[in-house]
């Protein structure tokens, strides 16, 4: 009897969307594409650009609510004692979020509430997800990645303050490397145990091929990298001049080829698997540093992609059910 073909779902499509935004709509529309391309191929990538991006902050909305309602009713990822926490919250953030994936006019201070109802569920996501019953790693990794969310807001909201420039310069180290730890972590932490011969083969291929283009770029097309980490993943990357430099480039390099790894293994697996690989695909292109309303969108979701799949991985008969959009 032959195999049936898995269907499609809105976390796998939301991962693509995200990826085509990064790739399209942050890169291709706003640095190497002319401005206002009129006709030819450069029209056509502006134009899916733009309309993967925005399909990705529509699926991005409908996804974070299915996803909470789910976790509510079902209690999957927060136990029942912060249930009315997160209602509240939950339903600020997406009726915030649909406001600004609609682009409908509201005062600057509805962006900061926004930030901050963002923060406050990636923190609640990881702290239930601590009192669940799940992999120890996966909980780390989820840690990892909500942490700098919540200190990037942190930050602007001291910088709106206008406290002191030592404690927003530390709040931003510390997300910057709390980014770069999960993304370094991420092959040790996220990928299911054990691992079949297909995974390990895809986590090689990925590996050596992420490794070769990403020194390749450090060497001999700095320059590039530097403009693909500044408008595409919002991180500054410096010049190899000295020790500190050159390390720092490695660290970037270990960093991607780390998460493309994680990632080759988790797509290349089970059910669960992808669902962890969605959502490690998901924060990976979200950036360092959140600047429109569908990267929220982007981390939140894959956020709860990987703390689903973790509390799957300790609950067999709920990897079996599944769950919206999954």
């Amino acid at each position: 009897m032959p195999k049936a073909i898995p269907s499609p779902n809105l976390t796998a499509v939301l991962a693509l969307a995200a990826l085509a935004d990064l790739v399209l709509y942050r890169l291709g529309s706003h640095v190497f594409l002319p401005s206002q391309p009129t006709w030819g191929l450069a029209r056509v990538l502006s134009d899916v650009g733009l309309f993967m991006s925005n399909l990705g902050g529509v699926l991005g909305v409908v996804l974070i609510a299915m996803v909470l309602l789910h976790a509510l009713r079902g209690d999957t990822i927060f136990p029942r004692s912060m249930r009315i926490t997160v209602s509240t919250i939950g339903i600020f953030f997406v009726i915030l979020s649909l406001v600004g994936v609609l682009a409908l006019p509201v005062p600057d201070r509805y962006v900061v509430y926004l930030l901050i109802s963002h923060a406050f569920l990636a923190a609640l996501v990881a702290v239930g997800l601590w009192q669940r019953r799940c992999p120890v790693r996966l909980k780390l990794a989820v840690t990892l990645f909500a942490a700098p969310l919540v200190l990037q807001t942190a930050t602007k909201f001291c910088e709106r303050m206008g406290w002191s420039p030592v404690l927003i310069g530390q709040c931003a180290r510390m997300a910057q490397a709390s980014v770069f730890f999960g993304l370094l972590l991420a092959p040790v932490l996220v990928p299911s145990r054990p691992l079949r011969a297909l995974q390990v083969v895809s986590m090689l291929g990925a590996g050596l091929i992420a490794l070769c283009l990403l020194s390749l770029a450090m060497v001999r097309y700095l320059a590039l990298a530097q403009v693909v980490a500044l408008y595409g993943l919002r991180f500054d990357l410096p010049g190899a001049a000295g020790v500190v430099g050159t390390a720092y480039l490695a660290m970037v390099v270990a960093a991607y080829t780390g998460v493309t790894v994680a990632a080759a293994a988790c797509l290349s697996g089970e059910a669960v698997s992808r669902l962890l690989g969605y959502g490690l695909l998901l924060l990976a292109t979200t950036g360092h540093q959140i600047v429109a309303t569908n990267q929220t969108l982007f981390s939140l979701c894959g956020l709860c992609a990987l703390a689903l799949g973790a509390v799957r991985l300790g609950d067999p008969a709920r990897a079996a059910a599944g769950s919206p959009g999954d």
